[in-house]
């Protein structure tokens, strides 16, 4: 009598044939059985199914989807921010958004080399149809993405290539009007407390300056990063200058200071207005309540969805979405 094959997690992993030779039936009559699409028996049906448990059987699903040629499996590379509120945030809409319409998130960190990230999209090749990058370092070429049978979309990180699809962040925009409102309610020493890495902070504070129409001077301080310890650090230089406000390229800067302002004796908003980018949770339930911009969180994910789910082939676009300010306490003169 033949031996009987056994599979346990050290050994190979049974194929659909293994499965048909232990039920007894043809290749095709088991992958219907086990898609539940087609006209089996039902006693067939349960005697694949009953097989399949036995041996431990898990489908292929790249072998499936270069078969079918669609995938349900959406493929999220995230970068740095990830470890932030924003990324989190961002992250975890996409999920919900993509379980809501039946599909799957396969997440992966952004590799520190091309060659590294052609290895990953090689093994992701067949899995995914769609990947969305939520970063991509400024030095490396898209082009590279072109041999890859998938479709990309950035999202808030901008290659400038016009073959793929870009969801970018109207940074500037938002800053302009969280700057704006900081001289209306009467700033005219207002600083930037700004680190490289953050995108689009400068050029939105700049313009809010020059448009002012009033005798405003504006002073730049700069940081190694966008954490909680910045914004702490960045309070003696605040004091030095005398600022009367200041706009912190993120939430978490911003609330940094707020602790230096605690310690020093100095009152939010009387003694210096703040303003933060982010619209992180703590911001809100600080005292005072943080003002903030948003990002366009929930406009970002439907746009990413509406191109997922086309039924048409549609030409790569960039969709550049608004932010939101959203003024509180700490921005106001009382």
């Amino acid at each position: 009598m033949a031996q009987e094959k056994r599979y346990t997690g050290n050994a190979m992993a049974a194929t659909l044939k293994d499965v048909a030779e232990k039920a007894g039936v043809s290749i095709r009559t088991t992958g219907r059985a086990l898609r539940g699409d087609g006209p089996v028996r039902r006693e067939v049906a349960e005697r694949v199914l009953a097989a399949a448990h036995a041996l431990n059987y898990v489908p292929n699903a790249a072998a499936r989807n270069l078969k079918q040629r669609s995938s349900r499996i959406v493929g999220l590379i995230t970068g740095q921010t990830f470890g932030s509120e924003v990324g989190q945030r961002r992250v975890r809409l996409l999920e919900e958004a993509m379980r809501a319409e039946g599909r799957y998130t396969l997440l992966g960190a952004l590799p520190s080399s091309c060659g590294d990230l052609d290895a990953l999209l090689r093994e992701w090749s067949g899995l995914v149809e769609f990947i969305l990058f939520l970063a991509w370092p400024p030095t490396w070429d898209p082009a590279m993405l072109k041999n890859y049978p998938m479709r990309f979309i950035f999202i808030d990180c901008a290659p400038d290539a016009e073959e793929f699809d870009r969801l970018l962040t109207d940074r500037a925009s938002g800053v302009e009007a969280a700057v704006d409102a900081l001289i209306r309610q009467g700033a005219r020493r207002i600083a930037h407390v700004a680190a490289g890495s953050a995108v689009g902070r400068a050029s939105g504070f700049e313009q809010a300056v020059r448009r002012a129409g009033l005798p405003v001077e504006s002073f730049t301080v700069r940081c190694r990063a966008l954490e909680l310890q910045d914004g702490y650090r960045a309070g003696d230089e605040l004091v030095k200058l005398k600022a009367d406000a200041a706009f912190f390229d993120t939430d978490r800067m911003a609330l940094g200071f707020y602790r230096y302002a605690h310690e020093h004796g100095l009152r939010i908003p009387r003694d210096i207005l703040v303003a933060g980018f982010d619209n992180d949770s703590a911001g809100s339930f600080a005292i005072p309540a943080l003002t903030t911009v948003a990002h366009p969180d929930h406009e970002t994910v439907k746009a990413a969805v509406d191109i997922l789910t086309c039924s048409e082939p549609q030409r790569p676009e960039s969709m550049i979405l608004p932010t939101r300010l959203l003024e509180r306490e700490s921005s106001r003169n009382q």
